[in-house]
């Protein structure tokens, strides 16, 4: 139960997947992870997959998401993918658009792993596989 990741070079991309009740402090902590690993680069795509996860949002979780993703918008130049159970699907809409106005603008939420996926091979960035 958690969040883990692999960091896939050959593709370019990092998948990371919740179970289990997760909270956004610790979802927001993987991207940290993630962003420090020396193995990852700022063109690869990310799939970030919570769902098989539980999630209570809490008044503060929207900001906090959007925060994070902008501060950390250097180390994450292409498509960020968020893969979330159909229970989720507004709850995410909702923290893209805040990110949105943040200035992150390469986020979007799915409920269908095969279309982020399918996304985020669409966009690659040129140097993605350098």
């Amino acid at each position: 139960m958690g969040l883990d990741y692999t960091i896939d070079p050959s593709a370019a991309q990092v998948s990371v997947v919740g179970s289990g009740h997760l909270s956004m402090s610790q979802m927001l902590a993987v991207v940290e992870r993630v962003a420090e690993d020396p193995r990852f680069r700022s063109q690869y795509t990310v799939i970030y997959d919570i769902r098989r996860s539980d999630y209570a949002a809490r008044l503060e979780d929207g900001d906090a998401f959007a925060a994070t993703l902008k501060r950390r918008e250097a180390s994450f130049q292409n498509r960020f993918a968020l893969v979330v159970p159909e229970s989720l699907h507004m709850l995410a809409r909702l923290y893209c658009v805040v990110a949105s106005v943040a200035g992150v603008d390469r986020l979007k939420c799915f409920t269908d792993m095969e279309a982020a996926a399918a996304w985020c091979r669409e966009s690659r960035l040129p140097s993605a596989l350098d």
